[in-house]
């Protein structure tokens, strides 16, 4: 019996606005974008290169959603993420004049210099800038499955009531793929596994064979699967369904006992971005710009020796990445065998881990631990394939009706509608039975209308992504993610007006247009109702 295991990397991006006034202001979080740029996208790449070149034929699912792939393919964004890279290295040169006396610290200032240079080099040289057309690359290959999702990381439990939303924004994702990368993928990735039952029927309509879903979703089922996780079901139309792995998020990021809290691991908590005069952080941070992360940090997290850090060791923090991917692969081996004990006659067992691009950003080592685990699983017995190759009987797989689920809280998503956040949700309701009555309103309309129209459904989009309500529950940018949110709000409510009122300030909508610079190929009648 086949012991085969998934990996999939959810990459997360709301839109950021990049015009020349917006750029200072959004600067923090244009730098939390750029990290995900080098944490996460160019090593990913960067791996899987190396592999090719040692002849080892590795398989990762991704997922890269629409408003990510347009930011990536944006000329500006291009530019300020190359000068990006230079200015966090001009803090590292007067770092290194800093801390001169020090020759730990300059090892590890020197060690996180070249690391920018080199990123650099990959960005401009080896992708030309590119990323989406290497991602691509690696899908033809057969190095990667690309994942479709929703235009924005919208949660479908909100707007069970409300199909031609999901409906729309579905089928936001699907034309967004169709643009980028030619084809439409089999896999479907539910934001957040925001799973409500009918959504499966508006999924399946556009063509996907399958998508993932929080365990619980299959476990608590009224009619639990007979291999439980560990095989794929289907739904009543037949759309399949993979659990993810319950356990793989708290192996590796459970406040007390993740891999991530081990001593050796560099400190991400210090960071000389919050704590030098901001005279010394320039040209990265202007006066009058929030304070955020630099890359420049210098602590592991040993608190052994009176309650301090100490230094941080690359070496000795790629040692712990392996032995912590060893901990990892073992756990799922003997997790699968176990399974396979127990499935009887089945043809294979199955087990996909799932990681989001905010989680491994925080991690720096979080790339070298993904390589570990790589290596270790084709030294093992266990197999690494796509979710979509293991479809071959599904028309013959188990059916289920699948329960409430979500990746978030403990399991429901309650944190997305909090006592700090819910206050969105009625302007976004509201905005949400606007658009469906514009859109059939004015079914064949051109010109300034449709551009009108075009521009409220791209703000209500926005204002529909899941990651604002989690910004601002976790105070993580909370500011920005009220204003952007607001923002949208507001556009989309000048836009009702003015269909309202038969006028509108061209200006103002060549203003918002041009900040609000994603997907120029929208047309707002996927709203419209579904006869």
């Amino acid at each position: 019996m086949n012991k085969n295991i998934a990996f999939i990397i959810k990459a997360n991006q709301d839109f950021v606005r990049h015009t020349e006034s917006d750029v200072k202001k959004n600067k923090p979080i244009l730098n939390s974008f750029f990290e995900s740029i080098s944490n996460v996208y160019l090593p990913l790449l960067d791996m899987l290169d190396n592999f090719e070149k040692e002849g080892l034929f590795v398989k990762v699912g991704l997922v890269l959603p629409p408003v990510l792939c347009s930011l990536l393919s944006d000329d500006a964004i291009q530019t300020l993420y190359s000068l990006w890279l230079d200015e966090r290295n001009e803090v590292g040169k007067n770092e290194l004049s800093r801390n001169s006396s020090d020759s730990v610290l300059v090892k590890t200032i020197e060690s996180q210099i070249e690391r920018n240079i080199y990123l650099k080099k990959l960005f401009e040289e080896t992708y030309k800038k590119d990323l989406i057309k290497a991602f691509a690359d690696n899908a033809k290959k057969g190095y990667i499955e690309l994942l479709g999702t929703c235009g924005t990381d919208i949660f479908f439990p909100h707007y069970t009531d409300m199909k031609e939303i999901i409906s729309a924004q579905v089928e936001s994702g699907l034309h967004s793929y169709r643009q980028i990368f030619g084809f439409i993928p089999e896999g479907f990735w539910l934001p957040d596994f925001g799973y409500t039952p009918g959504a499966e029927k508006l999924i399946k309509a556009y063509g996907y064979s399958y998508t993932i879903v929080d365990a619980r979703s299959l476990l608590l089922a009224q009619k639990m699967p007979s291999k439980g996780i560990f095989y794929p079901v289907r739904t009543e139309n037949s759309l399949a369904l993979f659990a993810n792995d319950p356990d793989c998020y708290d192996d590796l990021f459970d406040e007390e006992n993740g891999f991530v809290n081990a001593p050796a691991y560099r400190n991400e908590k210090r960071d000389i971005g919050f704590e030098l005069e901001l005279d010394a952080l320039q040209p990265l941070m202007d006066k009058n710009t929030a304070r955020f992360a630099t890359g420049f940090k210098y602590w592991n997290k040993d608190f052994s020796k009176d309650g301090s850090e100490g230094y941080y060791s690359q070496d000795d923090a790629f040692a712990q990445a392996e032995k912590d991917a060893a901990s990892f692969v073992e756990k799922r081996v003997q997790l699968l065998t176990k399974a396979s004990e127990a499935a009887g006659d089945s043809d294979f067992i199955n087990l996909v881990c799932t990681f989001n691009s905010d989680d491994l950003k925080g991690w720096n080592e979080s790339y070298k631990w993904l390589e570990f685990v790589l290596r270790k699983v084709m030294q093992s017995d266990l197999s690494l394939v796509f979710c979509k190759n293991l479809l071959e009987k599904q028309y013959e797989l188990e059916k289920i009706a699948p329960y409430f689920s979500a990746g978030n809280g403990t399991g429901y998503g309650e944190n997305l509608l909090s006592n700090r956040n819910s206050w969105m949700m009625r302007y976004v309701r509201k905005a949400c039975e606007r658009i469906v009555d514009l859109s059939d309103r004015f079914p064949n309309d051109t010109g300034l209308k449709t551009r009108l129209l075009n521009l409220g459904a791209k703000e209500l989009m926005l204002a529909q992504s899941l990651n604002l309500a989690k910004m601002i529950e976790n105070e993580d940018y909370a500011d920005y993610a009220i204003t952007r949110f607001k923002d949208s709000i507001e556009a989309f409510t000048i836009v009702f007006d003015s269909l309202g009122s038969n006028t509108v300030s061209t200006e103002w909508l060549t203003t918002i247009e041009m900040k609000d610079s994603f997907f120029p190929w929208m047309n707002y009648r996927i709203f419209s109702k579904k006869k």
